[in-house]
């Protein structure tokens, strides 16, 4: 076997182990979810990659005493103070990306806003 096929073989093998343990991580989420109905939707979907935190050009994230993402409304440059909504084509560089999109939960539901947001 050449080393460019080797390299490849085991790139794809990689990749799949990420994406079985993404899986994994959210099907457990749903999972206490569906134990505790009372749950967060936003705890449940969050895989805790913390692509989100990495990627917030301003810092406006960070982690809350459970480990799951809290963004700072009055530092993010995706919200929008005189609509009380987020605007992810200001900014959105949390969104992108984001195996589960988690985030955009936090422009329709506003108990998980509350939840997942400080001003």
């Amino acid at each position: 076997m050449k080393a460019v096929e080797i390299k490849k073989v085991t790139r794809e093998r990689k990749r799949e182990k990420i994406a079985i343990f993404f899986m994994i991580v959210l099907i457990m989420g749903l999972a206490s979810l569906l134990i505790n109905p009372r749950g967060s939707k936003f705890n449940a979907m969050c895989v805790r990659c913390y692509f989100c935190i990495e990627r917030c050009p301003v810092k406006a994230i960070s982690l809350d005493s459970h480990g799951f993402p809290i963004i700072n409304k009055t530092k993010c440059l995706a919200w929008d103070e005189k609509t009380q909504k987020f605007r992810w084509e200001r900014c959105g560089l949390c969104l992108r990306g984001c195996p589960t999109r988690v985030i955009e939960l936090l422009q329709t539901n506003l108990k998980e806003r509350e939840l997942h947001t400080t001003s």
